[in-house]
Order: C-alpha cells, then structure tokens, then sequence
C-alpha cells in the first residue's frame, strides 16, 4: 500500500504554555531537535516518502524549518484556517489526497517505524476502513483522552474524555494514530460538534462503526505523546537516559552554548545558543533555546523568563522575576 502520511500541526498547544507560547508545540525540542523533525525521520525510516502537514494560518516556522531540514521531501503545507478539532483537520486534507488511504498523526506524538509499518500491515490485511493505534491506560490519564471498547480485533465503541468509572469502555485508548480510507471523508460531513466545541475524530469513528464500516485496531506498549509541559521535561529525560546506556552524568550540550568553565552539569540537556553562568548547577534540568542561566535546576524544565519543576508529590512553577 502507498500510504500518504499528514502530520496535525495545527493545534494551539495551550496545556504547554508558557513554553509554546511563541514556539509552534510540533517545534519544542526534544534532545535539540524539534519533535516533528524525529516525527518525520520515523516515518521515512518507515518507508513512508510522501508527507503533508497541516499547520495554522501565518504559521512560517514549521514549513520554513522542514524545508531547511529535509531539502528533498517537498511536503505539502495544509492551511487549517481555523482550530476546530482534530476532524476538521483531517476533513483539510482530501482535495490534496492521491492515494485511497492515508495515515494521520499528530504533531505531537512520535510511534516507532516498526509500529507504523504494523499499522499500515494491519490495515490492509484485514481491509479496514479505519486503522486506531491502542495503548494501555489508567483511568486518571484516560479523561483527558479516550476509552474503546476493543473486542477480536474490531474497534466498536470509542468514548472521549470519560469522566467517571461508569464511562470507561475497556483500559485501553486511542493514541493519535490513525489510518483511515477515504470514506473518512463522507463520515465528517455533517457531524456536528461536541459540547466542547469541536468536530472530533471520536464522532467520526462512532459513526463509520454505526454505518456498518469497519474500524480495527493494533494496540502499541511505546506512545510518546507530549501534551503537557512535564511531559516534555519527562520524555526528553526518558530518551536521554535511553542514548547514555548506562552511563550516568551526561549531557547533551546544542549549538552555540556558552559555559562558564565553574559549571557543573549533571543529566542535563542545554538547547543551542543557551547560556549558563558562573557557579550554576543544572541536574536533570531541560533548557529550552536561546536561555540564559543563573541559577541552579533540579528536575527542570527551563525558559529565560519562567521554568517550571518537577517532583513525585507536585509541580512547581515560577515566573522568574
């Protein structure tokens, strides 16, 4: 199957504010590099060579930045004029469709290649209209995603936003990964949106299931979905740990850094043109860009203005003066 991939960039990134106030979320780093060049790598390491993205109107970075990175790609830059869901979104894509199926990720979630392909396998074989990548969840995490009933490799129910215990279909839930044929198409037209708003891709799944379509499912252990602010500090910690192999006391220093020769850095990742002043220590601590340090960190995740830190018990946040 030759599988169009677009990847969903549109989204405000509000639960990550105030670090992605200024930088689009697929833009934050992760180990110095922004999360949808590793989303883009993945797939090509996939095999998967045609590439769309859907961003916001005026947005410059994003294309600007992946035409620098990946000089012979030529992705397709999708416009979503206005945020009104995940739906919407993808309802952007069809006039620039090619291919009777396509993937769909968003912007801040990152599968393994192995995964996609397994997908896209899945997909195929067993000739589905609709393709939901699963992971296991708890219920804590679940209302601020989805639950699905999940039965002999058929999806039939999917539920967003469960609020109690009453409302949760199964412990698994569907990450932002998708398949879909172009029959996705005809099921958005003419939904309406959720009481939150938006046109979600839930509604859509609901109703390709209700009108005898068939939505499958592949259910993945490794999701790296970074909606939150500690979620960013928390994978860039995970993938450090992963590349040091043992090693402890190591650091991931971008381009253009300015250390004083009295620092001490420990577990720590400093983003290009950052600067780090006399007598600082910095352990475990994410600095994002064009940061200026003068202070010790511990657990943190670090602007020039505003970081915040993390413990077990809570999250401290601090607007630096």
């Amino acid at each position: 199957m030759t599988v169009y991939a677009f990847i969903l960039a549109a989204g405000e990134g509000s639960r990550l504010y105030p670090f992605s106030y200024s930088t689009p979320k697929p833009m934050l780093p992760l180990l110095n590099k922004p999360i949808i060049q590793h989303s883009i790598e993945r797939l090509l390491e996939a095999g998967i060579q045609n590439i769309g993205i859907v961003i916001q109107r005026d947005d410059k970075i994003i294309p600007s930045f992946v035409d620098m990175t990946f000089p012979d790609l030529n992705p397709l830059s999708i416009v979503q004029e206005k945020a009104l869901g995940t739906a919407h979104a993808v309802l952007q894509v069809e006039e620039y469709l090619s291919t009777k199926h396509f993937l769909v990720i968003a912007g801040d979630s990152l599968f393994s290649p192995s995964f996609l392909r397994e997908l896209s396998r899945v997909h195929v074989k067993e000739r589905n209209d609709i393709t939901l990548s699963l992971e296991k969840m708890e219920f804590n995490l679940m209302k601020e995603s989805s639950t699905v009933d999940y039965r002999n490799g058929r999806v039939l129910e999917i539920r967003e936003k469960p609020q109690t215990p009453a409302e949760i279909l199964s412990d698994l839930n569907s990450a932002a990964l998708y398949i879909f044929s172009k029959l996705i198409f005809d099921m958005i037209k003419g939904i309406e949106k959720t009481n939150r708003g938006e046109y979600e891709l839930a509604t859509v799944i609901n109703k390709t299931i209700r009108h005898g379509g068939r939505v499958g499912g592949v259910i993945t252990k490794r999701v790296c979905h970074i909606s939150t602010s500690h979620d960013l500090w928390r994978f860039n910690m995970k993938f450090l740990h992963k590349i040091q192999n043992g090693r402890i006391n190591e650091n991931i220093i971008g381009k253009n850094v300015c250390i004083d020769e009295s620092v001490v850095l420990k577990n720590s990742i400093l983003g290009d043109n950052s600067v780090v002043e006399k007598g600082v220590m910095l352990t475990s601590s994410v600095v994002l860009p064009n940061t200026i340090i003068d202070r010790n960190y511990e657990n943190s995740l670090v602007q020039s203005d505003y970081y915040e830190c993390y413990t077990d018990s809570k999250r401290d946040q601090t607007l630096l003066e």
